[in-house]
């Protein structure tokens, strides 16, 4: 049983396109808004500060952002309501094709659909890291939360990719 379980087969999609069309545009949002993070110290954008690891590495990406501050909030902030749906859409895409295979792979399918979502908490506790250090300054543990709970999200995010891959396309390659 995956967390969506409860809803209809129809209303699951439905849901799969407004979760992925609301995921979508803030995405977008958060690419065009947070361009002007990428630094020297920040190649990445956000995503290099969400690695930081340390108190001088964050300091080193915060100081490259001087003036930027306001933008990197905006964009912590944008993340908020996009750490609630990107877990949602994955969760729901690995439910559904776990229920489509309808083997042993719709375990796997459902274990996955409940782990990517302890992304979102992950995401939520990572952003509360990063915009303490942007409003009162760089802290080692700060950063070191900040560092793990990224690091977590994105295997439990890239775990529940990868299992969309596969049952993907085993699911078109046996549909007939």
């Amino acid at each position: 049983m995956h967390p969506f379980s409860w809803v209809t087969h129809s209303y699951r999609y439905c849901a799969l396109a407004i979760f992925f069309i609301a995921a979508a545009t803030i995405a977008w949002k958060l690419s065009c808004q947070g361009k002007s993070l990428t630094t020297a110290a920040a190649p990445n954008g956000i995503l290099s500060y969400e690695f930081s690891w340390s108190r001088s590495g964050a300091q080193a990406i915060l100081d490259s952002w001087k003036g930027l501050a306001p933008v990197a909030r905006e964009q912590l902030i944008w993340d908020y309501p996009f750490l609630i749906l990107y877990p949602l859409l994955l969760s729901l895409a690995c439910g559904m094709l776990g229920d489509s295979l309808g083997n042993a792979r719709a375990v796997v399918g459902a274990f996955v659909s409940w782990g990517v979502l302890l992304a979102g908490p992950l995401d939520a506790i990572e952003n509360y890291a990063l915009l303490k250090m942007v409003e009162s300054g760089a802290s080692e543990g700060m950063a070191k939360v900040a560092g793990w709970c990224a690091g977590i999200k994105f295997v439990l995010v890239f775990s529940a990719l990868g299992y969309i891959a596969v049952a993907g396309i085993t699911r078109l390659c046996t549909k007939g």
